[in-house]
Formats: structure tokens, C-alpha cells, sequence
């Protein structure tokens, strides 16, 4: 917490006087005999309840700082454990020095402050009832209430001492976290815009990265794990962008961005990454073979891995080469909410490949490569559902 309560000591001091003043009195009482008479009696039971309930505010206020010093306690310890990888990992070039000095030394700052700080828990100690009205029990009751009452009153200023020094060191490295932050996710950001050629799977893990920091660098979903995690996509973007610059010298290259921008063209929106194996599901040379993974959470993972010989065959315009495209693709529509409720309905019955397929022939592919070879041919009504998502 960044915010601390202060919880002043009024009424613990105005104890203090009361305290004296009811003493005297009870001595004076004492001295002049009236002990028993029905004004002593009053001025008897009002002194011992100004006492307790002096007792009960000072124990009130104690509590409260005893959880706020429990908790700052807790969010040091977790702040400090959670940036100790970060801190240590080298300095991508990215984050100025300036930065990264200002979060390693805030975090030692709030180690060193937390430090053989634990949570002291606090019971509220219950007074006694009056046993009689005699002078000297009454006496002994105010000046016992008095003297718990001066005890709390420096547990919590101490207590409360702790939270202040806590809490300065804590909005520190808050401070200090959150300029790394705005670095790295500037970074991040650029990079998003300028790796065209990396895969859509990296880039969104980027783009979660940067986001699940917005809410607050030192909560416990981001952290120094958080800061991590943005430095370790960055560099997987970098690396996906590598290879997808690479992978454009190949000189089967223009030929696969020719199915990829088909494939792409009647997905409706839905983002694709590509992969390119000799061997898929087992299937290469006079086979054409081809797997979609995907999620259906934010478009992540949406990946299509394809055999040369798809390439091949679609470079000669082979019909059943682009089915096999079109029945790719057919799989990843179900991320699509209008497409959906199609297909985990009773029509399909949780049957990918027969709703892929069925797509593929709604596409105006009914041949062998649509999936029909390998799974066997849809229902006309299959066919007519799939066509609904289109």
C-alpha cells in the first residue's frame, strides 16, 4: 500500500490527564472520607470508564497500524523477491542505465528497510470489571488502564514508524519499476510496429507482455517476472522477424506467399502464421498434408503447417492442393463467434475435420483434397451449415 493512515494519538494523551486528575481525586476523596457517599460513587465510575474507554481507543488505533505494518511488510518482502531476477539479468540496451541503477538501488533501499521485519500481531488486552468501589481498587484500576494505555500508545507510534519508512522505500521502487516499465514497453511497441515479418503468434505474446504491466508494475500478476517476460519477447519477435526474412530467400518463396495471401484472403480476418515441412503428420513427397493449431482466446497460435509438396502441387495449380489450403483454413473459422455456435452444434458433433471438410466443399472445393480422400464425404446438410460461415 502507497497510501498510509496516520492515526493520531488524541485520546491516549488526553488519557494521561484524566489519569491524574481521577488519582487526585480518589486521594482526595480518600482524605476528606467520603468514599461512601453517592457522589463518589459517580465520580468514581466515570473516571474508571474515561480510563477504559482511553484504554479501548488506544487499543483500536494499535490494531489498525499493526495490520497496516503487517501488510506493508508483506508487499516489501513479495516487491523485493519478485525484481531479484530481473535486476540481475544483463541490461538489455534498451533500458537506460540511469533506469536500471534507480531499480536496483530502490530495491535494495526497501530489502534493507524490510529487513528482520515480520508481522507482530496484536490482542487487545480486557480490563477487568470494577470489583467494588473502594477508593484504593478504583485507583488501582485507572492508574493499571493508564499504564496499558501509555504501552500501546508506543507500540503504535513504533508500528507506525515502520509503515512510514515502508512505505517511502516502497513508492520508490514503485517509481523506479514503473520507468523501466515505460522503457521496455516503448521498446516493445516499436518493435510491434517494424517486425512485419515475424509471426502473429510472437507478436501478440509481445502485446500481452506489454499490456499485463498497465495495471500496475509491482502487482502480483506482472512484477520483475513481468519486466522479464517483456525482455524475453521482445527478443522472440526479434528472432521470429529473423527468420521470416530468412525464410523470403528461399526459393520456394514466392510460391508460398502466393498460398499464404489465398489462404489468407478467405479467412475472414482470422490471423495466420504459416510453417513449411517436408513432413507433416507423417505425410511428404506424392502426399499433400497439413495441420491448423489454434486458440481461440485473442487469435494467438492460429498456425498452419503445410508439406513441400502442397507448394508444389499448388505452383502447378493442382486443384486439390488448394483444397487442402481451403480445408486448413475451414479449421481455424471456429474461432470466429458467428461461426462457432455452427460447429460445435449438433450437426458436426465435435467433428473437426468433417466441418473442415465441409467448408472447404461450401468453398466450392468438392474433391479429393477438401479432406473427402481422408475423411469421407460431408452430409448435404453438414455441407449447407458450413456454408453459413462464409
Amino acid at each position: 500500500m502507497d497510501d498510509v493512515v496516520m492515526v493520531t494519538a488524541g485520546a491516549p494523551r488526553r488519557t494521561g490527564r484524566v489519569w491524574i486528575g481521577a488519582t487526585a481525586f480518589v486521594l482526595l476523596a480518600t482524605s476528606l472520607g467520603i468514599g461512601a457517599g453517592a457522589g463518589w460513587q459517580a465520580l468514581a465510575l466515570e473516571a474508571a470508564a474515561t480510563a477504559d474507554r482511553s484504554l479501548a481507543a488506544a487499543s483500536d488505533s494499535l490494531d489498525r497500524v499493526t495490520e497496516q505494518r503487517g501488510s506493508a511488510i508483506d508487499k516489501a518482502h513479495a516487491a523485493v523477491s519478485s525484481l531479484d531476477a530481473f535486476v540481475a539479468h544483463p541490461r538489455p540496451d534498451y533500458v537506460s542505465e540511469p533506469a536500471s541503477k534507480a531499480l536496483a538501488a530502490a530495491q535494495t533501499k526497501l530489502r534493507t528497510t524490510s529487513k528482520g521485519l515480520t508481522y507482530t500481531p496484536f490482542d487487545a488486552p480486557h480490563a477487568a470489571p470494577l470489583a467494588d468501589l473502594l477508593p484504593w481498587t478504583v485507583l488501582a484500576h485507572v492508574q493499571h488502564a493508564a499504564q496499558l494505555t501509555r504501552s500501546e500508545v508506543a507500540d503504535r507510534r513504533a508500528r507506525a514508524a515502520d509503515v512510514a519508512a515502508l512505505s517511502r522505500a516502497q513508492k520508490t521502487l514503485t517509481t523506479a519499476a514503473t520507468a523501466v516499465y515505460t522503457e521496455l514497453a516503448a521498446h516493445g511497441e516499436q518493435v510491434l510496429t517494424a517486425d512485419a515479418s515475424a509471426t502473429y503468434a510472437s507478436r501478440i505474446d509481445l502485446r500481452h507482455a506489454i499490456d499485463a504491466g498497465k495495471p500496475g508494475v509491482l502487482s502480483a500478476q506482472f512484477g520483475g517476472s513481468g519486466l522479464l517476460g517483456i525482455v524475453t519477447t521482445v527478443d522472440e519477435v526479434n528472432a521470429a522477424q529473423a527468420a521470416g526474412e530468412a525464410a523470403k530467400q528461399d526459393p520456394a518463396y514466392p510460391v508460398r506467399l502466393r498460398i499464404e495471401d489465398y489462404a489468407r484472403s478467405i479467412a475472414h480476418g482470422v490471423t495466420l502464421d504459416f510453417e513449411w515441412h517436408h513432413l507433416v503428420s507423417g505425410l511428404g513427397d506424392d502426399w499433400y498434408s497439413g495441420t491448423t493449431q489454434y486458440h481461440e482466446d485473442d487469435g494467438a497460435g492460429r498456425t498452419i503447417d503445410l508439406n513441400f509438396g502442397v507448394q508444389d502441387g499448388f505452383g502447378r495449380g493442382d486443384v486439390d492442393a488448394r483444397a487442402l489450403v481451403t480445408h486448413e483454413v475451414g479449421h481455424a473459422q471456429v474461432v470466429r463467434p458467428a461461426c462457432k455456435a455452427l460447429f460445435v452444434g449438433p450437426v458436426f458433433h465435435g467433428d473437426d475435420e468433417m466441418r473442415a471438410t465441409a467448408w472447404a466443399i461450401s468453398m466450392g472445393f468438392d474433391t479429393a483434397g477438401s479432406g473427402i480422400e481422408a475423411y469421407g464425404r460431408p452430409s448435404d446438410q453438414q455441407i449447407a451449415v458450413a456454408g453459413q460461415c462464409r
